[in-house]
């Protein structure tokens, strides 16, 4: 079956297969029947199969119709909202999830309302921009979310993994501020920030 794809963004489609991934690489889009105007994406909420899943950002174009959707499903009990549906087995405790990912949702939101225009770079859609200002040793602000927390210690310090297990580099959201420096410095180091001082992280977008 052949289908169109629609991008949350207007960017030209060689950026957006770029910039509309998941920490695990997966494209991020909408999807329609080739020919239709039905959103895929929209009608599995609606009819219960999925929560509006917004751990990474809402989406941009529509996202009243997915809360729209999402409510419409838990007031009809359908699918993952019916208690019957996941009696047995491992089943998601959405009353839990759903605040939490509604809350990194607002994070997202003063990132992409005020965070690019102070000029932080966020791990997911910048990654290459943090290599090359890695490569220079430039003085970057990085938008990311941990991955853990302590991964090692080294000596003096301690070793945080942000962003994905592919990009080095999951509250969560932080912004980090400092040198950039690649580890190890070779071509192949992941681009690292050493933090020396609590300063350097940030709740909200640098001013």
């Amino acid at each position: 079956m052949q289908v169109d794809l629609e991008f949350d963004t207007n960017d030209p489609v060689q950026v957006c297969l770029r910039k509309h991934r998941d920490n695990y690489g997966r494209l991020l889009c909408y999807v329609y029947k080739a020919g239709t105007k039905e959103n895929a994406n929209l009608r599995i909420v609606k009819e219960g199969w999925s929560p509006y899943f917004v751990k990474y950002g809402r989406s941009r174009l529509y996202h009243g119709q997915f809360t729209e959707a999402e409510a419409q499903a838990q007031s009809q009990r359908l699918a993952i909202w019916n208690p019957a549906t996941n009696a047995s087995g491992e089943k998601q405790d959405y009353s839990i999830l759903i605040p939490w990912w509604n809350f990194r949702d607002g994070v997202v939101q003063d990132y992409r309302l005020l965070g690019i225009q102070s000029g932080a770079l966020s791990v997911r859609t910048d990654y290459d921009a943090i290599v090359e200002a890695a490569k220079a040793a430039n003085q970057v602000t990085v938008f990311c979310d941990l991955q853990a927390s302590i991964n090692a210690w080294t000596g003096g310090g301690a070793l945080i993994y942000a962003g994905s297990i592919f990009q080095k580099f999951r509250r969560s959201y932080v912004y980090v501020s400092g040198e950039a420096s690649l580890y190890p410095p070779t071509a192949q180091g992941k681009p690292q920030i050493v933090i020396t001082h609590v300063q350097q992280l940030k709740d909200f977008p640098p001013s």
